[in-house]
């Protein structure tokens, strides 16, 4: 209550001191044209600037921030925001702050921009918060997007975005960006976990309903944010598979497999989007005015504000070689189309683009077109009315039915690859030997962008936040869990001591610690062998082996998977994942996610779940094709359940259609178990023939039910026969005449396509 009354008091006497504007009648659209007739060039080139906050901290020093300490710099607040006229500010601190630490430097800024500017714009304030409101000490984290892409259940997708838009309104900032539109096709790619999988349908609907949770209130409540689609486009298709680096994507599957995300989230409503760091096609993705105005303002009318992404601008000059000089890469990059320069840590942006504008270099209109946008989303979000933290926010803060979210959403991701002779669930009075580097550490639960950018300082963790050991010790019991954990990857593992011998079970928990961005690239797929060799000593203790998988990426492992008895696909499923994960093991929890990407069996054999017909097998012979089918380590889709489903009549209620047709599929679906349980109905199409080599298949609609044991359901789908075009020769849409087969399990039906 005293923090409340304190800002309270704070907003109180600033509104006081301003100038009051008379209420009118005027659009946002008007209001925008009268306030840029009144801008001076300066004050429009600043709002297309965005520096880091640690540029207006004390000495370029973030510690105290970190804590939730006031440490900006009056100076360096003065000049960016008053001299430079810096339209936005951005979060990369390494550490958590308090909340009331971010509602010191959030008013702090907001006093010197509305206070000390002419026409008194506020800043917009933007964050990475990702899968919760990442930098917020006491906020909720959530699964990560390829967890939540496993439970395929979009109104997981949806809680995050609400609670995370609550948690990070409640701090004072707007704007989240987020969420993540990348196709995860390239699993040695370090953003791979922050998307929703391999294939097109789930990233769209995962993503527009996280558009959605975190917009549909209206950006200018307080419990909503303005969202930002990310990262426009080709980002995750790098050739060598590590961030930032080259892509080489031909235009029709550009435009099949990466851009109708995009598209999706324009027509939801998204109101922001970040560039590709990298380059499609040999040109830098913030220099191709093709990508970033003929396609993404021409072609999919999108209206809002494009923001480079970190540094981005100048790299055209220091890394892609295809600016001469500073100067000429911040042409390059404003005339593409980049409204946003998030520059980050110094004002050079700022100057060079009042340098091209004064030069007649960049003309006034291309100046006008991006501040108008920028101005427009921040009248969008209220902050010419209130750019202050609001105090009534607090109240969606740190609230307990968030973390009961994200434990649906965790137990919902689990996903259970193999089960031999139904090992798991165990009994809740079985006595485990625990081991693995990520038994007993926080970091391997919540993976990237985790209360730090790499999420692998566990100091900055909540003691509240449970490990694996911690949670399995409160239901198995201190005395039934024998932990040997090593929680440093880099350690040798030893384990094989006389108390082993003790056990019923072996579990071990392996995968990935946390990384984000470019310190997470790698070269092999593999599994470290450190890890390998602790899963090879632990089949010689003669013990079932329960193998629970913690990781962002699929690691290949099938020379070490004939030895597990039962593996648990976690993923990073943060806060409460630790729970999530022995709710499962012992059988509170039924297991229902499926894959959303396909686990390689080795490391340069990589086919994919939409594959073509010629990659499923191989010429062994001259002129032989030998077929081998989909033989991946899991295949996209898979996941076992404690119980059983059987799939029987499956029906289509016309054979023959016309493009304006609708195709109604039924499905009988039945629980031949002895548990309650949830399971994804998936329904799939085959193109028999077309002027493009066809996929072996593609997901088309999905369901998830829940079934009582010998509860019958019918499941039934719509299918528009639009829905099965694709990008023909001339990288038009097309849909032709001709034999289809639509699929679920391992029932197909067939129908005629006639024009």
């Amino acid at each position: 209550m005293k923090l409340y009354l304190f800002f309270f008091s704070i907003l109180i006497a600033l509104f006081s001191c301003q100038e009051q504007t008379p209420k009118t009648s005027l659009t946002i659209n008007e209001k925008v044209q009268v306030l840029l007739q009144k801008m001076s060039i300066e004050e429009k080139v600043g709002q297309m600037t965005q520096v880091n906050i640690t540029v207006v901290a004390k000495q370029n020093d973030v510690s105290n921030l970190a804590k939730g300490e006031h440490a900006l710099d009056p100076e360096k607040l003065r000049q960016a925001i008053v001299d430079c006229k810096v339209g936005s500010i951005l979060n990369a601190l390494e550490g958590r702050k308090e909340m009331e630490g971010w509602h010191e430097v959030i008013t702090d800024i907001q006093k010197m921009a509305v206070g000390n500017t002419p026409n008194k714009i506020p800043v917009l304030f933007g964050v990475d918060a990702i899968h919760g409101a990442t930098y917020i000490f006491g906020s909720t984290l959530f699964p990560h997007n390829i967890g939540i892409a496993a439970s395929r259940n979009t109104q997981h997708a949806y809680n995050v975005a609400v609670v995370t838009a609550k948690e990070t309104r409640a701090s004072g900032v707007p704007w989240n960006f987020d969420p993540v539109f990348d196709i995860g096709r390239t699993p040695l790619w370090p953003r791979f976990p922050e998307t929703y999988g391999e294939d097109v349908v789930l990233s769209t609907d995962f993503g527009v309903a996280s558009v959605k949770g975190y917009q549909d209130r209206g950006i200018d409540d307080l419990t909503g944010v303005a969202s930002c689609m990310k990262h426009y486009v080709g980002y995750s298709k790098p050739t060598s598979g590590w961030d930032r680096t080259p892509a080489s994507i031909p235009e029709r599957e550009l435009r099949e497999y990466y851009l109708p995300q995009f598209h999706a989230a324009i027509k939801a409503g998204a109101k922001t989007l970040m560039i590709n760091s990298g380059e499609v096609n040999g040109i830098p993705t913030h220099a191709n005015k093709y990508i970033l105005t003929d396609v993404l303002r021409g072609e999919m009318g999108f209206t809002g504000l494009a923001v480079s992404d970190w540094q981005d601008i100048i790299y055209l000059y220091t890394k892609h070689k295809v600016a001469a000089t500073p100067k000429e890469a911040v042409k390059m990059a404003v005339l593409a189309g980049v409204d946003m320069s998030m520059v980050p840590m110094d004002l050079s942006f700022y100057d060079l683009l009042l340098e091209l504008v004064k030069e007649g270099e960049v003309p006034i209109s291309r100046i006008d077109e991006a501040v108008t946008r920028i101005l427009t989303l921040k009248m969008e979000l209220g902050l010419f009315d209130n750019p202050f933290p609001d105090p009534k926010a607090l109240d969606n803060y740190k609230r307990p039915e968030y973390k009961a979210l994200a434990l649906a959403g965790a137990e919902e991701s689990m996903t259970l690859l193999k089960n031999d002779n139904e090992l798991l669930p165990i009994s809740s009075d079985s006595k485990i030997l625990l081991i693995g580097p990520g038994a007993n550490n926080k970091s391997s639960l919540h993976g990237c962008w985790s209360y730090s950018w790499q999420g692998n300082e566990e100091d900055k963790y909540p003691e509240t936040t449970l490990t694996l050991k911690d949670a399995f010790e409160n239901v198995l019991g201190v005395d039934n869990v024998i932990c040997q954990s090593v929680s440093d990857y880099d350690s040798p593992m030893n384990f094989i001591t006389p108390s082993a011998s003790e056990a019923d079970y072996v579990v071990i928990c392996i995968g990935e610690n946390a990384y984000a961005e470019t310190p997470g690239s790698i070269k092999d797929l593999n599994l470290d062998s450190r890890q390998k060799s602790l899963v090879q000593n632990a089949k010689s203790l003669g013990k079932p082996v329960i193998v629970i998988l913690t990781e962002g990426r699929p690691r290949v492992l099938n020379d070490i998977e004939p030895l597990m008895n039962a593996v648990l696909m976690a993923y990073w499923p943060s806060e409460m994942g630790a729970q999530a994960i022995v709710n499962t093991v012992v059988g509170k929890n039924n297991p229902s996610g499926k894959l959303p990407f396909t686990y390689p069996r080795y490391t340069g054999h990589q086919v994919l779940y939409d594959c073509k017909y010629t990659e499923l097998g191989l010429e062994d012979t001259q002129g032989g094709f030998k077929y081998s089918g989909y033989t991946p380590q899991w295949g996209f889709g898979h996941g076992l359940s404690y119980t059983s489903f059987e799939f029987s009549d499956m029906a289509i209620d016309k054979d023959t259609v016309v493009a304006s047709d609708t195709l109604l599929i039924s499905v009988e679906v039945k629980n031949t178990g002895l548990r309650m349980g949830k399971t994804a109905v998936e329904l799939y199409s085959r193109d028999l023939v077309a002027s493009i080599t066809p996929s072996y298949r593609r997901l088309r609609k999905y369901q998830k039910i829940e079934l009582n044991p010998n509860e019958t359901r019918s499941v039934e789908f719509k299918l528009s026969p639009q829905e099965l075009q694709f990008i023909g020769i001339d990288n038009r849409w097309i849909l032709e005449e001709g034999s289809f087969e639509l699929l679920i399990d391992d029932l197909v039906q067939g129908f005629y396509l006639k024009k």
